[in-house]
């Protein structure tokens, strides 16, 4: 099918079965020209009122705020902002029951289930009734992608069997390739590299490990792909020599964007290549110094980020974990959305086994099933290529269970080509206020023999 046929079933689905992305859509583009001062005014206004319905219906920030004697009408004064206080992943997991609203009810919610950086899982909830997708067509939009054109995903955007024939009739005539990033092999990524030449999708969007394990594959093989219009980067910090790879290997400019399990798409990069946008007028982001303080431009700190749009389950100035710099300046491209570096501090996780495929990724939600039976986790890759996972568990008598299950998942996913042990324990350590999530001795990309599997699955301490 033409573009022009593809653009014609796009326009006529915005103004039906999808008209809520098409209004979101055309909002989102108009903000971004808005006149910075009248930017900053709408997000002011619109935090006032995520606050305010947080404390009137989240029985968490009742509490919270009640306890602090804070009334949002503090929030008039747009400066008092940062007398809230901070969450972080701690608090929301231990009191997540108490953080839906009376509006969390049926197609309202749907389910976020995250493992982060960290290694510490959560379950949250987004807010169904916001059509996020647009956030992605407006920053596609700055690449010179439509949301039409046909595209290609490196990364957890697998469906089942019923919901790929489900995707593929709710996208069609677009058409969308995936390849699972839970493991990458020799075989899977020939299987995408065949696909991806017969469709020749505009877009090419993944993982920054999983697209750099897919131009080291097109290498040894002699393989080149379609050259896409853009390409774009998620998960990991996109370095300007990791850049320079992907765009020889792919032949196109790539883009890094910022999102995550527990808010969607919050940045991203439009074509000067130079910051990222951060999307404003859905998320409030802040750079805050070790004790909180709003940290000026230029100064790295921790990021706390809130959804503006999230009336089911809130979430007000959380810090996420993720270490960021704000910009001052604007961006010569003219759009009025501020700017900010990179996110710092975060890592390309890839473990690799003796077969030569990789574990990547999905590795982040291991225990996201039973998020509540695991309080930490830690995988670490041994020299002999076995993996060890220290599990700090919760409470609960069936906690264990849930982590064996979890990692026998695990051993099969990995084909049982290597030793897979839990070592439970009452802690792990910190650097930077972080717990390192993956811990590997092997040489990068150098996958070892494995020594045979212990007498017994589990070590526990």
């Amino acid at each position: 099918m033409t573009a022009t046929s593809r653009s014609l079933s796009f326009a006529l689905k915005s103004a039906t079965v999808r008209s809520s992305s098409g209004h979101f859509l055309r909002e989102l583009l108009a903000n971004e020209h808005l006149p910075q001062d009248e930017l900053q005014a709408r997000q002011d206004h619109a935090a006032r009122d995520i606050a305010e319905h947080a404390m009137q219906e989240s029985p968490f920030y009742r509490r919270l705020y009640g306890e602090r004697g804070i009334d949002p009408r503090i929030l008039d004064d747009p400066r008092r902002w940062a007398e809230l206080p901070i969450l972080d992943r701690a608090t929301v997991k231990a009191h997540s029951g108490e953080f839906a609203t009376p509006e969390a009810v049926g197609r309202s919610v749907r389910t976020a289930l995250t493992g982060g950086s960290t290694g510490e899982p959560l379950r949250t909830l987004h807010d169904a009734r916001v059509p996020s997708l647009a956030l992605a067509w407006r920053m596609y939009s700055w690449w010179g992608i439509q949301p039409y054109d046909d595209l290609a995903r490196i990364g957890r955007w697998s469906f089942g069997r019923m919901d790929a024939v489900k995707n593929t009739i709710a996208w069609w005539p677009t058409r969308q390739l995936s390849l699972d990033a839970a493991v990458i092999s020799e075989e899977t990524m020939t299987e995408f590299h065949r696909a991806v030449t017969r469709v020749r999708p505009r877009l090419l969007e993944g993982y920054v490990g999983a697209l750099l394990e897919l131009a080291d594959f097109l290498e040894r093989r002699g393989l080149r792909i379609p050259a896409p219009t853009a390409v774009a980067t998620t998960a990991a910090p996109l370095t300007a020599p990791v850049r320079a790879r992907l765009e020889d290997a792919f032949e196109a400019p790539v883009h890094d964007e910022y999102r995550g399990s527990e808010f969607g798409w919050m940045a991203g990069e439009c074509d000067r290549q130079d910051g990222l946008h951060i999307f404003s007028d859905v998320r409030r982001i802040e750079v805050v110094d070790a004790d909180g303080r709003p940290a000026p431009p230029g100064e790295e700190g921790d990021l706390v980020i809130t959804d503006l749009r999230n009336r089911v389950f809130p979430r007000l100035r959380y810090r996420n974990g993720d270490r960021g710099i704000l910009r001052e300046r604007s961006c010569p491209c003219g759009r009025s959305l501020p700017l900010m570096e990179p996110p710092q501090g975060r890592t390309i996780d890839v473990l690799h086994l003796p077969s030569g495929a990789s574990l990547a990724h999905r590795l982040t939600a291991l225990f996201s099933a039973h998020p509540e039976s695991v309080r930490l986790f830690q995988i670490h890759q041994q020299a002999d290529a076995s993996l060890t996972i220290r599990v700090v568990p919760g409470p609960g008598e069936r906690s264990r269970r849930h982590v064996e299950d979890a990692v026998e998942d695990l051993r099969t996913r990995t084909r049982h080509e290597v030793p897979v042990r839990i070592e439970y324990v009452e802690s792990l350590p910190y650097t930077g206020g972080k717990t390192k999530y993956i811990l590997s001795d092997l040489p990068a990309g150098v996958p070892q023999a494995p020594t045979p599997p212990p007498d017994t699955p589990s070590v526990r301490a």
